[in-house]
């Protein structure tokens, strides 16, 4: 079998670590090694050389082996391409935990699990701890491929993915559907798999006037169109230099137009200017029949409705999005921090629950980490209005016994400014987490009654939380206009509410369990008193009851005629996704 090779990090990167290294180095960095024997990597089911060969040419020599980041530390691996290089494992226990230098890799995911046959223990990692502990790699320790797809396709075409769909269709390989591996739910790794790798697909262009392809020429909206691989934090610094505002997520690791954008996406003003699928106005996309298709409000109304909300890895692989930017705004935001014991954190919360439903028609929106930071932004308030709205909280802060508390109000010039000051480096990566989430209906902060009933659902799940955040991000003050697939409990809510647990690199599986079970256990106290709301599918549960109206609500079953209509084989399937297979499916033998 023969496969040739080129870098999957962007050209400047590999190039430079060419100069500064030897050949086996600057392979391994970028992601490719000298061909090896299928049989040693690959899944069985008689998949044969000749048919990967012509895949493989089909894609002009873009099919690549998956080699799980950590592959040079390792003296001892099976099943898995690559080399154990000294050299090559500095890097890596040097960039371990670095968002940029995971995001170039096809085989690094933001949260590790993902990297690993949970169900197995079957990995190849670092100790995310303290990557420099040559003791996790060490022998008797073995690099495995985990929950790594064996090849992938650096996709650069629409054809690429054509290619990668008619291979599935022909040979019965699973797909996994990848840009920066900014996931919570697995959905963009699978054992024994073919990677579709999105990152690359990097351009991007500003129009004052977009009309949607095929739709009455008519006054367009200024919109940015941009590829399926570019990151948020580009499109933010090139709307700022357009002098445009595009609003996202809370960190450097999303892909604007993947599972983001497809599950929903939030943003700080999303109370103002609505979720991200509420701006998109064109997508095109390659669906699983073959068909390179261009959605919008006047042609494949279907699809497009299936796009703005129905999940990534599931209706086709989207190439390019178009979206309305929003004008020039600044943010008059207010910043708190404080020491969050537990009783302090129930007061905090208790303050903030009373004054969510004011703040939320005030237009203001943003993140609170019950232990330790409170940052509230309003795109539509003078900072004189903004300071009035926050006097309370600043004498709530001042009441507090914590000689560290602070408080600052003070006007951020753009989005980019406020995400480069507050958001940049808010989320950890490298590090194996896993969420649970709930949408808090605006009736649950209605009566004294009802908010008392919150305030104990919420420090219950929050106790024992590695990382508790509350989101005030939902759409409250969006005047929606058009179809979504999001459920509406978005629509009906204030606060999106997360909870985290983590373990080690070398938990065990037994422990694992207990912790999703333990997780799940404690969500449902907030489940409890939120009958009929839902939750945000990119940070769900991944063992979220009836998660087909957790996500979707009464949307479910359009959504499973449109996924039929455009992947009548079924080649797209993934966890908790619209009319999946199904957790016993060997596609999730991974999952525990």
């Amino acid at each position: 079998m023969t496969i040739s090779y080129r870098p999957t990090a962007p050209p400047s990167a590999c190039f430079m670590t060419y100069l500064l290294m030897q050949y086996t180095l600057f392979a391994a960095i970028c992601g490719f090694f000298p061909p090896i024997a299928a049989s040693s990597v690959l899944l069985r089911g008689g998949i044969t050389d000749a048919q990967w060969n012509e895949l493989n040419s089909t894609v002009n020599g873009r099919l690549f082996y998956a080699s799980p980041l950590a592959r040079p530390c390792y003296s001892l691996a099976q099943g898995v391409a690559g080399d154990f290089n000294t050299a090559t494992c500095e890097s890596v226990m040097d960039n371990y935990t670095n968002r940029d230098y995971r995001v170039n890799v096809f085989a690094a995911y933001m949260n590790t699990e993902w990297e690993t046959c949970q169900s197995t223990s079957s990995q190849c990692l670092l100790n995310d701890a303290d990557p420099q502990d040559t003791l996790a790699f060490s022998p008797p320790s073995v690099c495995e491929q985990g929950s790594i797809p064996s090849y992938y396709i650096d996709v650069r075409s629409p054809s690429d993915v054509q290619s990668a769909f008619s291979f599935a269709r022909i040979t019965g390989i699973n797909l996994a559907i990848k840009s920066t591996g900014h996931d919570y739910i697995g959905r963009s790794s699978a054992p024994d798999s073919l990677g579709i790798w999105i990152h690359n697909l990097q351009s991007l262009a500003y129009d004052a006037d977009f009309v949607p392809s095929a739709c009455p020429p008519s006054s367009g909206d200024p919109a940015i169109t941009f590829e399926s691989g570019v990151l948020q934090e580009r499109l933010f610094e090139f709307a700022e230099a357009n002098h445009v505002t595009f609003p996202g997520g809370s960190s450097t690791s999303i892909a604007a137009a993947g599972g983001y954008l497809q599950g929903g996406g939030h943003s700080a003003i999303s109370n103002v200017f609505g979720l991200a699928v509420d701006r998109v106005l064109q997508a095109k996309v390659v669906t699983p029949r073959g068909d390179y298709l261009t959605a919008n409000r006047c042609q494949n109304t279907d699809l497009f409705f299936a796009l703005r909300g129905g999940g990534g890895s599931t209706f086709g692989v989207v190439m390019e999005v178009t979206m309305k930017a929003l004008p020039r705004i600044t943010l008059t935001t207010a910043v708190a921090t404080f020491n969050g014991t537990d009783e302090r954190m129930e007061s905090i919360l208790q303050f903030m629950i009373s004054h969510s439903l004011f703040y939320a028609q005030r237009g203001w929106g943003g993140y609170m980490l019950p232990r330790q930071s409170i940052i509230f932004t309003d795109p539509i308030l003078e900072i004189e209005e903004a300071a009035d709205d926050m006097a309370e909280l600043q004498a709530f802060l001042d009441s507090l016994a914590d000689s560290t508390s602070t408080f600052s109000l003070t006007v951020i010039p753009s989005f980019l400014s406020f995400f480069n000051e507050f958001l940049a480096s808010s989320v950890p990566v490298g590090v194996p987490s896993i969420t649970s989430s709930r949408l808090i209906p605006v009736d649950n902060f209605a009566t004294n009654t009802e908010r008392g009933k919150l305030l104990d659902a919420v420090m219950e799940v929050f106790r024992d939380s590695s990382f508790p955040i509350v989101f005030a991000v939902a759409p409250f003050l969006y005047n929606q206009t058009e179809e979504t697939s999001v459920t509406d409990a978005w629509r009906r809510s204030l606060w999106h509410i997360t909870s985290s647990a983590s373990w080690s690199f070398n938990t065990t599986t037994d422990t694992k369990i207990r912790a999703y079970q333990g997780l799940t256990k404690k969500m449902d106290t907030l489940r409890d008193i939120t009958p009929g709301s839902g939750a945000y599918q990119n940070e769900a549960d991944i063992h979220e009851p009836n998660f087909e109206a957790s996500f979707w609500g009464n949307n479910y079953e359009r959504l499973v005629a449109i996924k039929r209509k455009y992947d009548p084989d079924h080649l797209l399937d993934c966890w908790h996704c619209v009319d999946w297979k199904g957790a016993k499916d060997p596609k999730y033998k991974c999952y525990i």
